[in-house]
């Protein structure tokens, strides 16, 4: 989808972001901007909040993103008080729901769950961005790190393993079509492309349910899915797992292939999920009560269990880590967006 490139005149709204603004700035300014004041978390296991909390999730229902931002939601309410709305704004790779957050009114925290796409992708992808990444958000965790399976529809492709497809898709006539419902999906499948160096072209969706519902009635030939949404339907024999994005397998799919074992050395395309507070919305006293709730939640043993049985992989819940997250991946996944010919004009 293109974004909206209306001018902003309010002086209240920050100026649109541009690629070259964000490295510009993360380089000037440094990671230790972004972290949030220990002092500030070290009481909040007695803070309450006064105001309910609206998380804004980038992407549709059912997938890994709102899944784990319902789960963090339990746990915000219990310890702050306060009501927890999960509203889900898909669209444009994330941007609606984080120009949406960043402009929403101080009636609640309000709070953006989404990951490597509206925080480092998206910077190379679209000219101009109506959020700033850096100053628009406070960083308060990465929750998890998930890989991508390579999925396919058993009654639409025959072949079992990756190798097998792979062999028939360089002999295939015409181009295959692959999906995605996100950034990260996309890039895993274009830098397959290039590896391979099959014929595809990309059918994007805005949201993983209605990728998977597609492809298990045939409508295209793979998609590198989240693991929350293909898991059920690759137990219940809907659709073949041929390969994982990651650079390693995971518990859940034990005898599933990363690409880089097909050979292609050095594949690996993991997406991350994080939550950010709007900081003009959201006091700093706040976000850090909200940045330490959200780490304890995760790193306790059901944190941990819930997100391994949603094949969802555990990474340091911190806001430092987040902020090296944003900066590693606008650089990495831009050369690879850049090569794929992914910009928007």
């Amino acid at each position: 989808m293109k974004q909206n490139s209306t001018h902003r005149t309010s002086t209240n709204e920050s100026p649109r972001w541009s690629r070259r603004d964000w490295l510009q700035c993360t380089a000037s300014a440094g990671l230790a901007s972004l972290l949030l004041p220990q002092s500030l978390a070290v009481w909040a296991n007695d803070f309450k909040l006064d105001k309910p909390v609206r998380i804004i999730v980038a992407y549709g229902a059912g997938g890994a993103s709102d899944s784990i931002a319902r789960y963090v939601g339990d746990a915000i309410a219990q310890r702050g008080g306060k009501p927890v709305v999960v509203e889900n704004k898909p669209g444009a790779d994330g941007n609606i729901a984080a120009e949406y957050v960043a402009r929403a009114p101080a009636d609640a925290y309000n709070l953006l769950v989404s990951g490597s796409s509206t925080h480092a992708a998206n910077s190379t992808i679209y000219k101009k961005l109506g959020y700033n990444p850096l100053t628009d958000f406070t960083p308060l965790a990465n929750m998890a790190s998930t890989p991508y399976v390579m999925i396919v529809n058993p009654k639409r492709i025959t072949q079992t393993s990756a190798a097998e497809f792979l062999a028939w898709a360089k002999k295939e006539d015409k181009p295959l079509s692959f999906a995605s419902a996100n950034v990260g999906g996309r890039i895993a499948g274009e830098r397959f492309k290039q590896l391979t160096k099959i014929n595809a072209v990309n059918v994007p969706y805005k949201s993983s349910a209605q990728a998977m519902t597609d492809l298990i009635g045939g409508q295209f030939d793979f998609y590198f899915c989240d693991m929350v949404t293909a898991l059920p339907q690759i137990k219940a024999g809907n659709v073949r797992a041929l390969a994982l994005s990651g650079n390693e397998r995971v518990p859940s799919l034990p005898d599933v292939p990363t690409v880089a074992e097909l050979g292609h050395v050095g594949f690996d395309v993991s997406s991350w999920i994080a939550i950010w507070s709007a900081r003009a919305s959201t006091p700093a006293n706040v976000s850090a009560a909200l940045s330490q709730w959200i780490g304890e939640a995760l790193a306790a043993p059901a944190g941990k269990e819930f997100l391994l049985s949603k094949g969802l992989v555990p990474t340091p819940v911190t806001p430092d880590y987040l902020s090296m997250l944003q900066e590693r991946d606008t650089r990495l996944w831009g050369k690879i967006i850049i090569d794929a010919g992914m910009q928007q004009p």
